[in-house]
C-alpha cells in the first residue's frame, strides 16, 4: 500500500491544510459557518416586525368627559399606541413609568371640555421616559398626531356652527399647510433601519475573529515550520492560504444577506447594488487585514482575541447609526473613523434605499481597500520578522 501523495508547496497545500483542521474542529468551523449565520438571523427576527405597535402609555383623566373620553379612544385606535392604564394621579402614572409598564404617560386637565366649548385653548401634558429614545421617538409622533387631529376636528366643527362651510372652515383654519414627506424609508421601519446596519456589524466582529483564529492557532501549537513548509517558505502564499477559506466563507454570507433583504423581504436596492456587493467583499477583506494585524502584533491567540472584542464588538455603536458622527467630540470620532464598518455602512445606507449611483460610493471604497492594505501589509510585514523565532510559539 503506497502513501498517498504529498500536494506541492504552495497556495493549494496550505488551503487543504487548513481545511483539513477546519474538518476537525467543530468549534472553529462553526464560527465561519452555521454560528454567524445563527447570529444574523437571530437579529433579523428582533427587527423583523419592522414597526413598534402598541407601545404602552397611560392617561390621567382629570376632566372625565365625553372629549376627554373621545381624545383618549383616538389615542387607542392608533396603531402605534395602546393606553394599558387610567391613572388617578401623577404619582401613580410615575410608578408605571418606572415599573416600564408604560412608556408614556398624556394629562388631561380637568376643563378640557369647559376650555373647548367656550372657544379657549386648553393643554394636555405628554410626559415621556426619555430613556427610550426609540419607544419614546415613535410614541411622541404618534401622539402629536392624534391630538393635532382630535384638535383640527373640534376646531372645525366650532367655525361650521358659526356659518362656514367645510372647505372654508379647513382654509380658516389652515392658512398654510406643511406636507410632510419622508424619504428612503418612508415607514420609519425598523428592519431596513436596523436589521440592514446591524448584520454587517455583526459579520465584522466574526470576520475579524476568523483571521485571528487562524493564524493564531499555528503560533500556540508552534506549527509555524509546518504552515510555512507548505506554503514553500512564502509568508504571503502561508497567509493568503490561511485567509481564503474565511474569505469565501463571509462573502457567501454578504451574498446571502443581501437577496435575503433584497429578493425575500422586499428591501430592493434602489441604487447601485455592484457598489453594495464591492463594499461588502471590501469589508470581509478589510476586517482579515485587521485580524491579521492583531495577531502579528500580539504573537498570542487570546491577547489578540480581547483586541479583536475590544475593537469590534463597540464598532456599530460608532458607526453613526444611532447617534451622528458630526455630533461625537473629536476623539470618538476619530476612532469611528477609523473602523472600516463606520464607512461600509455609510456606502450601504447610500446605496440600498437612498438610491446613489455607483460613484458615490468611491470615497468608502477607498478607504475599505486602504485599510486593507495598510493593516493586511502591516501584519504580513510583522508576521515575517517576529513569527518564525521559536520564542513567538506556544503562546496561550
Amino acid at each position: 500500500m503506497t502513501a498517498p501523495p504529498t500536494p506541492r508547496p504552495g497556495l493549494h497545500a496550505v488551503v487543504r491544510r487548513e481545511w483539513r483542521r477546519l474538518r476537525g474542529d467543530f468549534w472553529d468551523l462553526g464560527m465561519l459557518t452555521w454560528i454567524p449565520l445563527s447570529v444574523c438571523a437571530l437579529c433579523w427576527w428582533i427587527f423583523s416586525a419592522g414597526v413598534a405597535r402598541d407601545v404602552p402609555i397611560a392617561v390621567i383623566d382629570q376632566d372625565r368627559s365625553a372629549l376627554s373620553r373621545s381624545l383618549v379612544r383616538m389615542l387607542d385606535e392608533s396603531p402605534g399606541i395602546a393606553v394599558v392604564a387610567q391613572a388617578r394621579s401623577q404619582a401613580e402614572a410615575m410608578q408605571l413609568l418606572r415599573e416600564r409598564r408604560a412608556f408614556g404617560t398624556l394629562w388631561i386637565p380637568d376643563d378640557l371640555q369647559q376650555q373647548a366649548v367656550a372657544g379657549r385653548s386648553a393643554t394636555v401634558h405628554w410626559f415621556y421616559n426619555g430613556q427610550f429614545s426609540a419607544h419614546v421617538g415613535a410614541l411622541t409622533r404618534d401622539v402629536r398626531t392624534v391630538v393635532t387631529a382630535f384638535s383640527g376636528g373640534i376646531e372645525l366643527a366650532a367655525r361650521e356652527k358659526r356659518g362656514s362651510s367645510t372647505p372654508q372652515a379647513r382654509q380658516q383654519f389652515e392658512p398654510i399647510r406643511l406636507q410632510l414627506a419622508t424619504l428612503f424609508n418612508e415607514n420609519a421601519n425598523y428592519e431596513a433601519f436596523l436589521a440592514l446596519a446591524v448584520i454587517p456589524s455583526m459579520l465584522q466582529i466574526f470576520i475579524a475573529l476568523a483571521a485571528v483564529t487562524a493564524i493564531g492557532r499555528e503560533l500556540k501549537a508552534g506549527s509555524v515550520p509546518q504552515w510555512l513548509a507548505a506554503a514553500g517558505q512564502r509568508w504571503s502564499t502561508a497567509v493568503a492560504g490561511k485567509l481564503l477559506i474565511p474569505a469565501l466563507a463571509f462573502f457567501a454570507q454578504s451574498l446571502l444577506f443581501v437577496l435575503f433583504f433584497a429578493g425575500v423581504r422586499g428591501w430592493a436596492i434602489e441604487g447601485s447594488a455592484l457598489a453594495v456587493l464591492v463594499g461588502l467583499l471590501l469589508l470581509v477583506a478589510a476586517y482579515l487585514g485587521v485580524g491579521t494585524l492583531m495577531i502579528a502584533a500580539t504573537l498570542s491567540l487570546r491577547a489578540a482575541l480581547s483586541v479583536a472584542a475590544f475593537v469590534t464588538a463597540p464598532a456599530f455603536a460608532f458607526s453613526g447609526q444611532g447617534f451622528p458622527l458630526l455630533a461625537m467630540p473629536p476623539l470618538a470620532r476619530g476612532w469611528a473613523e477609523a473602523l472600516p464598518l463606520t464607512h461600509y455602512l455609510q456606502l450601504q445606507s447610500r446605496h440600498w434605499l437612498a438610491g446613489a449611483p455607483f460613484g458615490y460610493g468611491f470615497g468608502e471604497m477607498a478607504v475599505l481597500a486602504g485599510t486593507t492594505v495598510l493593516t493586511g501589509g502591516l501584519g504580513l510585514w510583522l508576521l515575517q520578522r517576529r513569527a518564525p523565532r521559536a520564542t513567538a510559539w506556544g503562546r496561550l
